[in-house]
């Protein structure tokens, strides 16, 4: 069976699979049986972990740099 390559996912029937991070990812269409639903879903959460995981990045680094120009102005 040879799968669909559709925006980086590889579709073959009720499932979806994309390398991630060298992770491999499988989605199925579930029981909805709507595998673009699934996908997006999957997609929502990775977007929202992402956001969430850079925002708690940009508060160490300015914190980071708080403590800096602290111990400059000493």
């Amino acid at each position: 069976m040879e799968g669909v390559i559709v925006y980086g996912w590889v579709i073959l029937g009720e499932a979806a699979t994309k390398r991630v991070n060298g992770q491999e990812i499988i989605i199925t269409a579930g029981r909805s049986g709507d595998l673009g639903a699934a996908i997006r879903a999957w997609e929502d959460g990775e977007r929202h972990r992402m956001s969430y995981e850079l925002g708690n990045l940009g508060r160490l680094v300015n914190d980071a740099l708080d403590r800096l120009r602290q111990a400059r102005d000493v």
